[in-house]
């Protein structure tokens, strides 16, 4: 054979597995519709499941409009490569959404396109970007279908199939009624549904109670044993507790005509009670500090009434007028409510009530005498001489006599505000020793 022949051979040979190769790829993309004119857009998802394959459909309300071509992830969400008919994709708005949903329970997904409530006026286009459904149903609706499929798979096929089949058999024939009861069951719903927030903080209170029991279990069970002996001791003391409720049948009798003889005097107290009781609440808040005071006081009277003795410090104040009517006449004017003074020290005399307490008593009109005229019938003091030299001097007579009094009852009257008639025994009796020179004692 020629050497021409034999490259015309080879050159044959290789064109025929050219060819083979050309008709392999042609295949192939036949197969894949490489030469097929689609709309290529992408859809992002949080998650794709396990039954997502390439190829899988694209649906539009249960309409093929696509199918899958890719499924990319890079761990934190996953790319899916679509292919739009390009005859129907003009028929989706560009703001559709897209969810992840199976055929059947135990079939693929597909891609199921969701249009919105307001679909927008320009339909897709390619390389456009489609998000998941986001809405609470179609997220509800997959995680139902998440969590149902692991339960699927751990189950028998036979047995599901034999157990629908029972199923279909005893809803043959029953549609109307089943219709019916659905209907019902949709109208409870909707009724519990506007409670479903109280549903749900009932359901936290719950687990927070049993948290609580879970948490006091131990003191429950010791409680229990405890209350086995409690239950063995009254066992064992029976006849003493049969005698206790005999006596209390007594007891209950004699209780009864007492609160039937006596009913409208215990509602009487009762009534009687309710403002003495609104009044005692009302000056509750300072019961505290009142018994604080009193406890600080404690020690400062038994000093004063140490050995046997009264010691204090006597100050002669003007004696009140006689009752006038009219002007004397008590008030119950004291509103101030609940109030707490401040401790007293010891160290000066106790402050008066602020505001004023209004009972209707009249005040003293005390004033001081400095710049008063001098008082008719009383000596001068000579220069350089004390009172004493003159009380001394002048015949005022002994210690609480008619003479000592006219004596020290013009000097007294002034410091006390009062007429010379009016000054009070015994401030005569305290003063005049000490005009004397003498001191005054008190036992």
């Amino acid at each position: 054979m020629s050497i021409g022949a034999i490259l015309r051979r080879r050159v044959l040979g290789i064109a025929f597995l050219l060819l083979l190769c050309a008709l392999m790829v042609l295949s192939v993309g036949f197969y894949t519709k490489a030469f097929t004119k689609v709309v290529k857009v992408t859809l992002v998802t949080d998650r794709i499941g396990n039954q997502l394959l390439v190829g899988s459909d694209v649906k539009l309300r249960g309409i093929i409009v696509g199918e899958v071509r890719g499924v990319h992830t890079d761990g934190r969400q996953a790319t899916i490569d679509l292919a739009l008919q390009p005859g129907k994709a003009g028929l989706i708005p560009a703001n559709v959404t897209a969810r992840l949903l199976p055929k059947t329970l135990f079939g693929e997904r597909f891609v199921d396109l969701v249009l919105p409530a307001d679909p927008a006026p320009a339909p897709i286009g390619s390389g456009a970007v489609i998000h998941q459904d986001a809405t609470e149903k179609t997220l509800e609706l997959e995680r139902v279908f998440d969590d149902l499929l692991p339960l699927l798979r751990t189950l028998d096929p036979a047995k599901v199939n034999a157990t629908l089949y029972a199923l279909a058999t005893a809803l043959q024939g029953r549609g109307d009624q089943l219709g019916r009861n659905l209907v019902t069951l949709d109208a409870y719903l909707k009724q519990v549904n506007p409670e479903m927030p109280t549903i749900r903080a009932d359901l936290v209170g719950l687990a927070n109670l049993s948290e609580t029991y879970a948490d006091a279990a131990p003191d429950l069970l010791a409680a229990l044993s405890n209350l086995s002996v409690t239950s063995a001791t009254v066992t064992q003391q029976q006849v003493q507790v049969h005698a206790l409720f005999r006596s209390t049948t007594a007891l209950a009798t004699t209780a009864d005509a007492f609160f039937v003889a006596h009913e409208q005097r215990l509602i009487a107290v009762n009534e009687i009670s309710a403002p003495i009781l609104a009044l005692v609440a009302r000056y509750s808040p300072e019961f505290p500090c009142l018994l604080n005071n009193l406890t600080d006081l404690e020690p400062m009277l038994e000093k004063a009434f140490s050995h046997g003795r009264l010691h204090i410090t006597l100050e002669i104040i003007q004696q009140r007028d006689k009752y006038r009517a009219g002007q004397d006449d008590p008030v119950y004017g004291d509103h101030r409510g609940p109030r707490c003074y401040q401790r007293y020290t010891g160290t000066a005399p106790f402050p008066g009530p602020s505001p004023e307490l209004v009972d209707g008593s009249r005040g003293a009109n005390v004033y001081t005498p400095l710049g008063l005229p001098p008082l008719p019938g009383l000596p001068s003091l000579p220069q350089g001489r004390a009172l004493s030299d003159v009380l001394f001097a002048a015949d005022q007579g002994s210690a609480g006599t008619a003479e000592e009094t006219g004596l020290i009852n013009p000097l007294l009257a002034p410091v006390m505000g009062v007429p010379s008639d009016r000054v009070p025994d015994i401030a005569t009796l305290l003063f005049g020793p000490m005009a004397r020179g003498t001191a005054v004692g008190l036992s």
